[in-house]
């Protein structure tokens, strides 16, 4: 046990994984049990065989039989193996461990008023008084959904358990957080209201394009002065947010995704006010066949070509003197940003799944990422 602990001490300064060290020690030290326990097996049989070949035992004049007195004096004399040792090895094991799984299961047990289990109970145990700290180690490796169908399951699942935990135990209101805390829970909880938003998002330069009928009263300086530096700030909050990392398809995502933020909204309250089931279903873990899922993104189809639709209306309207020009180079610049965010469910729709290197399958569609990576980037 020593020289493995001594082990273990090298590898940690030097830089390696605290899981695997401890992984390792506990394999050492198991194998240290096994050897300590053996070899006490070992003496006890020929402890015992030495008692079978000895005359223990003698009738006395009450007809009462008693242990010879020599064979307790040879008996007191060995130098029986501590078995009781044992527990002090488990006693160190548990002292290196890094699981601590005992540490905060006695003072609240696992949330379950979610689908997504894994928030709620981090926003209890943040509740209580517990810290949490980043760790710069990769300790497990998920799968990515390897098709839109699976993507789907996944994320509307993420955004039930979301909106459930804001119905049942909103943050803002929750003793023990920080207001830091109360905030940052809260952002990703009404962040799933987008979906509603996005409606009116999408509607909105439909309507003008077709129609005429602006979103905001003016379209003048005092307008653009408020609107182009909340856009600018708002992409540049992403970039540090990101530190370094792309966030333009998490964007595209967040939009795109509409119909599976309302619907996750409309299922959570009914599961929540009116005890309706949810429906949860879990990640598949491989891809699923049925070929491109084009009735997936039917809603989303539908307002891209609506989108199109507006666009040529807008065009022809400004030929004919019937909009305003800078009113339709707006609107026409937004249906175009419209477009671009609603092109990445193609993508997805006609991903066939991750190709490993070198399988001759043919290259891979999305880039020279690994495979989480490459899953997540396409799908």
């Amino acid at each position: 046990m020593e020289a493995a602990t001594n082990s273990a001490q090298q590898e940690l300064e030097s830089g390696a994984s605290l899981s695997e060290i401890t992984y390792r020690v506990r394999r050492k030290v198991d194998d240290a049990v096994r050897t300590l326990v053996a070899a006490d097996f070992s003496a006890l049989q020929a402890d015992l065989e030495e008692i079978a070949a000895m005359e223990l035992a003698h009738v006395g004049e009450s007809g009462v039989t008693t242990v010879a007195g020599d064979a307790v004096d040879r008996m007191s004399d060995r130098e029986w193996s501590p078995l009781g040792a044992l527990e002090s090895v488990h006693a160190v094991l548990e002292a290196i461990s890094v699981e601590r799984t005992g540490e905060a299961q006695p003072i609240m047990p696992l949330a379950t008023i979610s689908v997504t289990e894994d928030m709620a109970t981090a926003m209890r145990l943040h509740a209580l008084g517990w810290k949490s700290v980043y760790h710069h180690e990769i300790l497990a490796n998920g799968l990515a959904p390897e098709d839109l169908k699976t993507m789907l399951t996944q994320r509307l699942r993420w955004a039930q358990g979301t909106m459930q935990v804001l119905l049942r135990e909103n943050p803002l209101v929750q003793r023990g957080l920080s207001w830091g805390q109360r905030l940052m829970y809260f952002s990703t909880m009404w962040s799933y209201l987008s979906g509603f938003a996005a409606v009116v998002y999408f509607a909105a330069p439909i309507i003008y394009l077709t129609l005429g009928i602006l979103p905001v009263s003016s379209l003048s300086f005092e307008f653009f002065v408020r609107f182009i530096p909340f856009m600018v700030v708002n992409q540049l909050l992403f970039l540090v947010a990101g530190h370094g990392i792309p966030t333009w398809r998490g964007q595209q995502y967040s939009l795109a995704l509409f119909p599976t933020w309302i619907k996750s909204c409309t299922t959570a309250a009914r599961n929540v006010w009116f005890g309706r089931p949810l429906g949860f279903a879990v990640t598949p873990k491989a891809r699923q066949d049925g070929g491109p899922g084009w009735s997936l993104i039917r809603p989303q189809i539908i307002v891209a070509v609506l989108l199109a639709v507006a666009l040529v209306a807008g065009i022809t309207r400004l030929l004919v003197g019937l909009s305003e020009p800078l009113g339709t180079l707006v609107n026409t610049a937004w249906v175009a940003f419209d477009l671009v965010v609603l092109s990445v469910l193609v993508k997805a729709v006609l991903y066939k799944g991750f190709v490993p290197e070198g399988s001759g399958a043919g290259e891979n569609p999305v880039g020279p990422e690994g495979p989480e990576e490459r899953n997540a980037d396409a799908v």
